[in-house]
């Protein structure tokens, strides 16, 4: 497959997974948009503002492809900055909730435990950005 379609493809599964529910809960679930757009009630603590607002580069990322791609890939920044930072992002999310888990909580955090809190828009994200940073065609 050329690099373009390819592009297009996953950038807008990157755009669509932002709509779709990343975490689940006990009171239900919240998607990427729920997650930026709620209040927040505990004031200006920057590592809450960051978890926060961390989930938008995946969109933004999604679009910035999806602009190149049929800007005849032209790239603002380059592609490889668009590709690798989605899965960035879903990592930095895993260990920042496994750290926050650990510290805040019993102590013992079991990966199953964090399987469990992730709503299929996050699984999807991460299989997209997985792909995204990995294979590259070769463009003709």
């Amino acid at each position: 497959m050329d690099r373009k379609p390819y592009t297009v493809i996953f950038a807008l599964i990157l755009i669509g997974s932002f709509f779709l529910p990343y975490l689940k809960g006990p009171n239900g679930s919240a998607s990427g948009l729920d997650i930026v757009t709620a209040g927040s009630d505990h004031g200006g603590d920057w590592q809450i503002l960051l978890l926060k607002y961390v989930w938008i580069l995946i969109p933004l990322s999604g679009l910035m492809l999806l602009i190149g791609a049929l800007n005849n890939e032209n790239y603002f920044l380059g592609r490889g900055l668009w590709t690798w930072l989605p899965l960035l992002t879903v990592i930095f999310v895993v260990v920042k909730i496994y750290l926050d888990a650990k510290n805040n909580g019993s102590g013992s955090v079991s990966v199953g435990d964090l399987v469990e809190i992730f709503g299929v828009g996050y699984w999807i994200a991460f299989g997209a950005s997985l792909i995204l940073a990995f294979y590259n065609p070769r463009s003709r």
